[in-house]
């Protein structure tokens, strides 16, 4: 991972990292799925070896992507409080717009 923290990464370089990860670690299981083919005797060898070399990659992309879900939840508590601050605006509204008018409430 760089030497920036996701916290202080834009939410593009948040995806393209995340993007790269993902891309470097299907490449080296597919490295092992090959070389396993290759030679059938040691495919457990060739997958062990592609897990201790995808382990560092897949931590790093699970870093990330817990920083992408905070910034998701915390982007949806601000748009769920507006929305209720708007739901608030527009029932004070109707009632006074009601009251001034003299008319019930429907």
């Amino acid at each position: 991972m760089s030497t920036q923290s996701p916290a202080d990464m834009r939410p593009a370089q948040l995806d393209t990292l995340l993007h790269d990860l993902q891309k470097r670690a299907f490449d080296v299981y597919e490295d092992a799925a090959l070389r396993a083919e290759a030679n059938p005797a040691q495919a457990d060898a060739a997958y062990a070896q592609a897990e201790a070399e995808a382990a560092p990659l897949i931590a790093q992309a699970k870093a990330l992507n817990e920083e992408r879900v905070r910034r998701m939840r915390r982007r949806a508590r601000m748009w769920r409080r507006a929305a209720i601050a708007v739901a608030i605006a527009g029932i004070a509204t109707l009632v006074f717009w009601s009251l001034t008018r003299g008319a019930s409430i429907p």
